[in-house]
């Protein structure tokens, strides 16, 4: 039974205790998540552990229940909680099978930097991320002495075809890597259908879709009137009034309705402070330069973003 004694300030004080000692696998949520400053955490390990500033001992998860009874708790004193996202698009599973490989590339990695990158870029927690990989390591069929992580089981199925996709032929696979990247960065749509896997359809296996979810994720804001006014001004510096791409000279097709140079900021958002800025549209223009999807992600190859001449040098080479 959860003690009526708890207030937010033990709930949060558990939350910091999470943040420095982390997540146990078996302490994972499987349904739902406490959203708190931008992270997600395990509802009912946070219940446990705030009875520790509350009385001394920690609650044993046996003594009360999860869902319904400790999501309305947390509810009451003020803490959002969101149904958890749970199966991972093929975008994201292939984002794992990458990251396993590039482990699997080089063993002096730093496991925890790559968990992060990924997480940030997919928008799921780092711990999830590492067991993502961990579950990648299980269709690995090599002996657990070759392969670089430890395996965990109960593997999503779609994970395993990317796996096997991946896997047959690695050098294609990491030549996805760009695209998709970008597809995340950028917030935008697949430009090609997944790759065609033979499998046969088994009629024992149900499935759930239609309900809402909510995504926990940041994304910095961009302002559509810089946008507008930017596309604007580039179209009228060019003779033909054409939006071109300033590293390649790409443009977009006639016969392609939707303009799809974009506008590269060469100052990073992500730089700036959580509020943002407020910039005179003439100003923030000036710091614009329009790329094709592809010289985009190259320049977003590294921090800072690569100049206009090394994008320029990386095509032509």
């Amino acid at each position: 039974m959860i003690p009526k004694s708890i207030v937010r300030a033990h709930i949060i004080k558990a939350i910091e205790d999470i943040d420095v000692h982390g997540i146990q696998l078996e302490r994972q949520s499987t349904g739902f998540d406490l959203f708190y400053k931008g992270k997600l955490y395990p509802p009912k390990l946070v219940l446990s552990i705030a009875t520790k500033y509350n009385s001394g001992k920690e609650l044993n998860p046996s003594e009360f229940s999860g869902g319904q009874e400790t999501n309305n708790f947390l509810k009451s004193l003020g803490f959002q909680i969101l149904v958890k996202r749970i199966d991972w698009s093929w975008k994201e599973c292939y984002m794992a099978v990458w990251g396993y490989d590039q482990l699997d590339i080089d063993s002096l990695q730093v496991k925890s930097i790559l968990y992060r990158d990924i997480s940030e870029l997919i928008g799921r927690s780092v711990k999830s991320v590492e067991y993502k990989l961990q579950n990648v390591s299980s269709f690995d069929p090599r002996p657990r002495l070759e392969k670089p992580i430890t395996e965990a089981k109960n593997a999503q199925a779609l994970l395993g075809k990317v796996f096997k996709w991946y896997w047959s032929n690695k050098h294609k696979g990491r030549e996805m890597y760009e695209q998709y990247r970008s597809e995340f960065l950028f917030n935008l749509p697949s430009i090609e259908f997944e790759p065609k896997i033979d499998h046969v359809i088994e009629n024992t296996i149900f499935i759930e879709e239609g309900a809402s979810e909510t995504s926990t994720f940041k994304r910095r804001k961009r302002s559509q009137k810089l946008l507008e006014e930017g596309r604007k001004y580039f179209k009228n510096i060019e003779n033909d009034g054409l939006l071109r791409c300033k590293a390649c000279g790409f443009i977009a097709p006639p016969t392609i309705d939707k303009e799809i140079v974009q506008l590269h900021h060469t100052k990073p958002i992500y730089d700036l402070t959580e509020s943002g800025r407020n910039l005179n549209v003439v100003n923030a223009i000036l710091e614009l330069l329009p790329l094709c999807p592809t010289c985009h992600s190259l320049a977003h190859t590294s921090r800072p973003p690569l100049e206009l001449e090394q994008i320029k040098t990386l095509r032509q080479s």
